[in-house]
């Protein structure tokens, strides 16, 4: 479990630029359990709004997430992620209504939600630095599918692999120009 004086250090982790909180960590913190958290929600689904209290997280972006926010440490095997504001971390507390989850709570709000930087803020889809290579696709600034390469593996358009092979001295030509030629040369 967290104590109050880590959570100064703690990194935030932005979805779409907002500040959020995993489920298991705000549990964590707040002294309960992740399925106490669930079932709050649940039970009260109509005081959370999608995009304002929390964030739900699956398929494709979900996998994205995986490999761009590791030290989440998300399961291959999660299905769907929960990712709160401070408004929905606000609920729970007031839900949960122990000391210690207020306590937490106001450490949240001054130490995690509203940490402020003279740095310029990082990319949303920050990658650290792998042993391996990725190629990810974006929509909209978020990383929405990646794909694992192999180091033998080059990704480049068409228009750039036959320059390249041009420049390196090697004739591109497509299957259709080479049966032209042929038929031209054993027709002479």
């Amino acid at each position: 479990m967290y104590n109050h004086t880590s959570l100064a250090g703690l990194p935030p982790v932005q979805y779409q630029n907002i500040p959020v909180i995993t489920t298991n960590l705000l549990a964590n913190l707040y002294g309960t359990t992740a399925h106490s958290l669930t079932k709050n929600h649940r039970s009260n689904a109509d005081r959370f709004v999608a995009g304002k209290h929390y964030f739900k997280i699956s398929g494709q972006e979900l996998i994205s997430l995986q490999v761009t926010f590791r030290a989440l440490q998300i399961s291959a095997k999660t299905r769907a992620l929960i990712l709160w504001t401070e408004r929905g971390a606000a609920r729970h507390a007031k839900m949960l209504e122990t000391d210690q989850a207020w306590e937490v709570f106001e450490k949240l709000e001054d130490c995690y939600f509203n940490q402020r930087s003279d740095e310029p803020p990082a990319p949303a889809m920050y990658m650290p630095p792998y042993d391996s290579r990725i190629l990810c696709y974006l929509r909209n600034g978020l990383a929405v599918a990646s794909l694992p390469l192999r180091p033998d593996q080059v990704v480049m358009t068409f228009d750039a692999f036959r320059e390249q092979a041009r420049e390196l001295g090697f004739v591109v030509v497509h299957r259709d120009e080479i049966e032209k030629i042929m038929n031209h040369l054993l027709a002479e």
